[in-house]
């Protein structure tokens, strides 16, 4: 099962790294975009004569920089990866393996990290019935879903087979009408 997540991660991780890549490549082409922009605008800087349009190209070159530097961080800072994917990888399977030990041995910031990575939203809690059931994660969805693959409802006529009930007057009072628990089979 840790092979097949393996694999699982591996091909998110590289799609998710083309992604990466594909953005990349946009803000590039953004960048260059802009440099053509400041280009034309300088030109025609060179050819003005007005004061009041020198300034307001001025300004529009101004602003047209600071985008590009902006595109330019930008475009340094995106697909860059903090951790390989090895490295990654090894705390998501020990996460998911056994977040009981993590919740047991971590600290405060720990703790809190193994409740979002865990449940969806946050615990609720009632006053008259407790705690509520929270809403997990995919990742542990789809545990409980491998999990439980073999077990199944089964149904009330599978047990024994169906008997009448026998006809009772008024004098007789009639048993409860209440169905039996459906029994799980493992």
């Amino acid at each position: 099962m840790f092979e097949l997540a393996r694999k699982m991660f591996r091909d998110i991780w590289d799609h998710r790294h083309g992604q990466a890549q594909a953005q990349k490549q946009l803000l590039k082409q953004e960048c260059q975009k802009l440099e053509e922009q400041v280009e034309s605008l300088m030109e025609r800087l060179v050819e003005a004569d007005s004061p009041s349009l020198i300034s307001a190209y001025e300004k529009q070159i101004e602003k047209l920089e600071r985008q590009k530097l902006l595109t330019l961080e930008k475009c340094e800072k995106h697909g860059q990866s903090r951790h390989s994917f090895t490295k990654m990888f090894e705390h998501a399977m020990t996460f998911l393996s056994n977040p009981c030990k993590i919740w047991e041995n971590g600290n405060f910031y720990m703790k809190r990290t193994v409740l979002r990575l865990a449940f969806a939203q946050k615990i609720t809690y009632s006053r008259g019935e407790g705690l509520r059931t929270p809403k997990t994660t995919l990742p542990f969805k789809a545990l409980e879903q491998i999990c439980t693959l073999g077990n199944k409802m089964a149904d009330r006529q599978g047990f024994e087979p169906w008997r009448r009930l026998p006809a009772y007057t008024r004098s007789r009072r009639a048993p409860s009408t209440t169905r039996p628990p459906v029994h799980l089979i493992i």
